[in-house]
C-alpha cells in the first residue's frame, strides 16, 4: 500500500512558504547590508570631520588657549565613544593620549600622517562582527613639529529593531504573515475552492453518477480539466446506456441460445439412441436370421440325426452370441461398482506380451519388443487388473487385425512416464484411422471390421473403464504412418519407491 501523502493544499502551503521564507531572509540581509553601509558611510563621515577639527584646534593650539591635552579631554567627555584619541611624534612617543593604546610599530595610518602628511581613513573588523573606522591625520603642534592625530570610532549596528537578527526576524515574520493572508485567501478561492469541486464531482461520477456535469470558475488548466471530465461522464452514461441494451441482447440471445442446446441436446440423444438401436439391431439381426434359418430347417424334419445336431449346434452358437452381445451392452450401459487394485505396469506389459504374442492373429504380425522405460516400469496405477489386461489385449489384437494383409506388418507396445501420469501405447504401421474412424471409434456399436468379427462395444466400455480410474483413452495417427493409442492413467508410488 503506497504511503498517504499530504492534502494539495499542504504541499502548496509548504512550497511557497519555504521559497517565500528564502526570499524574505535574502531581502532582509540585502536591506541589512545596505543599512549597515549606510551606517559605516555616516561613521565615516563624522571620523574625518572630527579628525579634521580637533586636528584644526590643535594646530592652532597657543599660549593662551586651552592646551592639546584639554581639547582632546573635551572630545573624550562628548559622549563620542571614542575607541582611539591620541596623538604621537614620529618616533611613536605619546604627546596626549584621551582614550586608546598608541602603537609600538609605525603601521599603514602612521606612515602616511607623519611622513606623507595625508590623511588616512581605513575600517577595520568583519563584516559580522565588531568594525570601527579609523583616521590617521597630520598634525603641525608648537614649535614646528609635525605629529599624527588618531581617531577610531566603533561602527555600530543600525539601530532599526536592534540587533542584526532581532531585525531579520521582525522583517521576515511580518513580511511571512502578510504574505501568508495574502496567499491564502488568494489560493483558497482560486486553486483550493475550484480542486475541491473537480474532486467531490470526480467521486460523484465514481459512484455511478454518469452524466453529472461540473461548473467550475477556475483557471484555464482546471477548466479544461473539468471539460474533460464532463466529456468522459457523459461518454460513461452513453457507455452504459449501450452497454445495458447489450446485456439486454445478450440476456435474449442466452434464452434462445439455451433453447437451442436443450433442443440439440434431446437430439443429440435420440440420436445417440438411433445409433445404439441400429447398431443393437445390426449385431443382433444377423445371428437372429440364422437362427431363424436353423428353426426353418429343424421343422421341416429333414430326418438326419447329424444334421439337425449340427443345426443345433449352430442356433445355439448364434444365440450365445446375441447373449453375449447384450451383455456387453448391460456391462456399458450399467458399469457398476469394480475393485481397484495397484497394478504395477512392468509385470502387467509382461503378461499382455504373453497373452498376444503367440495369438493366431499376430501369426503373420510382428510384435516388436520395445524396451519400457525404467520410471516407467516402477510405476503402478489404481485400477482392476483384469480389466486393464484385457483392454490393453483388445487394442493389440484390433492393431494386429489392421495390418495383418499387408507385408511387414509391425505393433509396438510400450509405456512411458510422464508429468506424473504412464502412458501406455499400442502403435502399428497400418493405414491408420480414417476420419470417421477418429471420430466415431469411442461409440457404442461403431466398428470397421466385418459383421461378425466384432460388437463395436470394445473401445467404448475401455474408454468408460479407463475415464472411471481418472484416466484417458486417445486416438491419433503417427506422423509416420500408421495408428496409435494411448491409455493414461494416473501414476501411483514406483513399486522400487
Amino acid at each position: 500500500m503506497p504511503p498517504r501523502r499530504p492534502s494539495l493544499w499542504v504541499e502548496i502551503a509548504l512550497a511557497l512558504g519555504l521559497i517565500t521564507l528564502t526570499t524574505i531572509v535574502l531581502n532582509a540581509g540585502v536591506f541589512w547590508l545596505i543599512m549597515k553601509q549606510a551606517e559605516e558611510h555616516r561613521r565615516t563621515a563624522l571620523a574625518e570631520a572630527l579628525a579634521s577639527g580637533i586636528g584644526a584646534q590643535l594646530t592652532g593650539a597657543g599660549t593662551e588657549g586651552p592646551r592639546p591635552a584639554e581639547i582632546l579631554a573635551g572630545y573624550r567627555d562628548a559622549s563620542l565613544a571614542f575607541d582611539a584619541l591620541y596623538v604621537v611624534r614620529q618616533d611613536l612617543t605619546p604627546v596626549h593620549v584621551a582614550e586608546g593604546v598608541p602603537p609600538d610599530q609605525l603601521d599603514v595610518g602612521l606612515r602616511a600622517a607623519l611622513y606623507g602628511r595625508e590623511r588616512h581613513t581605513r575600517v577595520e573588523g568583519a563584516i559580522w562582527g565588531l568594525r570601527a573606522v579609523e583616521v590617521t591625520a597630520p598634525v603641525v603642534l608648537r614649535g614646528g613639529r609635525t605629529s599624527a592625530l588618531r581617531v577610531r570610532l566603533p561602527l555600530a549596528s543600525p539601530t532599526a529593531f536592534g540587533s542584526p537578527s532581532t531585525f531579520v526576524l521582525a522583517y521576515t515574520a511580518s513580511t511571512g504573515f502578510a504574505i501568508a493572508a495574502f496567499g491564502f485567501s488568494l489560493l483558497r478561492r482560486r486553486l483550493i475552492a475550484p480542486v475541491a469541486q473537480v474532486r467531490e464531482g470526480t467521486r460523484r461520477i465514481a459512484d455511478g453518477e454518469f452524466g453529472h456535469q461540473l461548473e467550475v470558475d477556475a483557471s484555464e488548466e482546471l477548466a479544461a480539466l473539468c471539460s474533460s471530465l464532463n466529456e468522459m461522464s457523459l461518454a460513461l452514461a452513453d457507455y452504459r446506456q449501450r452497454t445495458a441494451e447489450q446485456v439486454e441482447r445478450l440476456r435474449r440471445a442466452n434464452v434462445d441460445l439455451k433453447t437451442a442446446q436443450d433442443a440439440l441436446i434431446r437430439s443429440e440423444r435420440l440420436a445417440g439412441v438411433g445409433r445404439l438401436a441400429a447398431g443393437l439391431a445390426h449385431e443382433v439381426g444377423n445371428p437372429l436370421a440364422a437362427v431363424l434359418g436353423f428353426v426353418e430347417l429343424l421343422e421341416q424334419d429333414l430326418g438326419d440325426p447329424d444334421l439337425e445336431s449340427d443345426l443345433l449346434r449352430r442356433t445355439r452358437g448364434e444365440l450365445e452370441r446375441i447373449h453375449r452381445i447384450i451383455r456387453e451392452l448391460l456391462d456399458y450401459a450399467r458399469p457398476g461398482a469394480r475393485e481397484v487394485e495397484r497394478v504395477e505396469v512392468g509385470p502387467l506389459l509382461e503378461e499382455v506380451y504373453a497373452t498376444v504374442v503367440h495369438a493366431p492373429r499376430f501369426r503373420d504380425v510382428e510384435l516388436a519388443d520395445v524396451p519400457v522405460d525404467a520410471a516407467a516400469a516402477l510405476a503402478a496405477v489404481s485400477i482392476e487388473r483384469d480389466r486393464l489386461q484385457q483392454v490393453l489385449v483388445n487394442i493389440l489384437l484390433n492393431a494386429a487385425d489392421a495390418v495383418r494383409d499387408q507385408e511387414g506388418g509391425c505393433v509396438w507396445m510400450g509405456a512411458t512416464l510422464s508429468d506424473g501420469s504412464v502412458e501406455l501405447y499400442c502403435r502399428d504401421n497400418g493405414p491408420g484411422f480414417t476420419p470417421v474412424a477418429l471420430e466415431r471409434a469411442l461409440e457404442p456399436f461403431f466398428t470397421t471390421k466385418e459383421p461378425g468379427r466384432g460388437t463395436g462395444l470394445g473401445l467404448a466400455t475401455s474408454l468408460q473403464m479407463v475415464e472411471a480410474a481418472g484416466g484417458l483413452l486417445e486416438l491419433s495417427n503417427t506422423p509416420e504412418g500408421g495408428a496409435m493409442v494411448v491409455v493414461r492413467l494416473p501414476s501411483l508410488a514406483g513399486a522400487g519407491g
